[in-house]
């Protein structure tokens, strides 16, 4: 089922909403042994995730219950293990998440064609992230969305492997609607 919703750029005084959606998207993940950062960060780290591109929340029922930030140029730890972070014109798609309310509704989706937009009106010609291996339903999402599988990296501190994937954009494109 596809859920009409208008995503709207981040304010500060999302912070706080935006983190605790964090927490508790990446919860899962975090209790099937992966040590996803979101799953436990704080405000300070939110902020400056957040301060690192262009973020876009959605809210339903007077709370945030998506987010999903891009920034460009990709960050810094992403960048130290990964040419394909450090390709000129790219953004990269960081800390995604969908509240268990609104999973299965396409939301993700319009958060995606959204940053894509974004994207598009910044000179962005690829759109890279990268996620847990494991987390092969999310890669199965991304892989919909267009990404390709370029590159595993493994960062420090980090319990699994990551999938660093890309996908190009033209300035002609406007993106299409593909089913969660």
């Amino acid at each position: 089922m596809h859920l009409d919703v208008d995503p709207r750029p981040y304010r500060p005084d999302d912070a706080a909403a935006v983190t605790g959606l964090l927490n508790r998207a990446y919860r899962e993940l975090h209790d099937s042994g992966l040590n996803f950062t979101a799953a436990t960060q704080d405000v300070d780290t939110t902020r400056g995730r957040i301060a690192e591109g262009a973020c876009w929340v959605v809210e339903h029922e007077g709370s945030v219950s998506a987010t999903m930030t891009m920034s460009v140029p990709p960050p810094q730890d992403i960048r130290l293990l990964s040419d394909h972070a450090r390709s000129p014109r790219t953004g990269w798609l960081c800390q995604v998440a969908v509240g268990s309310e609104l999973r299965g509704r396409s939301v993700s989706q319009v958060l995606f064609e959204t940053a894509m937009s974004w994207a598009v009106d910044e000179g962005v010609e690829t759109i890279g992230l990268d996620t847990a291996a494991p987390a092969t339903h999310l890669r199965t999402l991304y892989a919909r969305w267009g990404f390709d599988e370029v590159d595993a990296v493994q960062f420090p501190g980090k319990n699994y492997a990551s999938i660093v994937m890309t996908r190009g954009i033209f300035a002609t494109e406007r993106p299409q609607r593909v089913s969660e």
